[in-house]
Parts: C-alpha cells; structure tokens; sequence
C-alpha cells in the first residue's frame, strides 16, 4: 500500500459507510463523521494485510454502528491496482460476517 490519503467506502449485510483514512509507514489513521480507525497495514500490490480498530469520538444517537458495536477490530486482506486498494474480512467480534471496503487514493 502506498502512502497517502485515501477515501473509504465499506459494507456489510448491516449497511454502508464511508471515510478517509490516510497511511503512512505501516500505519492507517482515519475516520468519518462518529467513528475514529487506527491500525496498520503491511504488504504492497497484491498481498496486502490491514488490523484496524473502530472508536466512537460523536455520541450522537443517530450515527449508528455498522456492527452493531462501537468498538471493533478488523482484520482484512487484498490487492491493490491502481490507486485502488480493494479489502475484505471480518471483525474478531462478529466472526461470518464479511466485510468489504474499497480504498481510492486521493494523494500524498
């Protein structure tokens, strides 16, 4: 994965969401409009591997968490082409349910 700031677009059977995360070094820091991502992510192009954890910063009702939880870790794998970074997993708390995000690199 290459450095940079990327926006995030992800889905489960529970919904959509969407964010920016930015990597740097092995690192992933990001969020959306409730939830903070911290992790890190090791490999290039087609081995690609990310743990990243989910924290709520916006206590508002109405942001609703895509598992149902606040606090999740997900471990995903996949590719990159392009400045496109596909991902699929799942989370340690919910173990079966699948977890999709496309990364799209907007720039350094």
């Amino acid at each position: 994965m290459r450095n940079g700031l990327y926006s995030v677009e992800f889905h489960t059977v529970h919904g959509t969401g969407c964010g920016v995360v930015y990597a740097i070094d092995g690192k992933v820091r990001g969020g959306n409009s409730a939830f903070a991502f911290i992790g890190s992510y090791s490999g290039t192009h087609d081995d690609i591997v990310v743990k990243v954890s989910t924290q709520r910063h916006n206590q508002d009702p109405s942001f609703k968490p895509l598992f149902g939880v606040d606090r999740v870790t997900l471990t995903l794998k996949g590719v990159m082409t392009g400045d496109i970074v596909e991902l699929e997993g799942d989370a340690m708390q919910l173990p079966g349910v699948n977890f999709r995000a496309m990364l799209t690199r907007l720039c350094d």
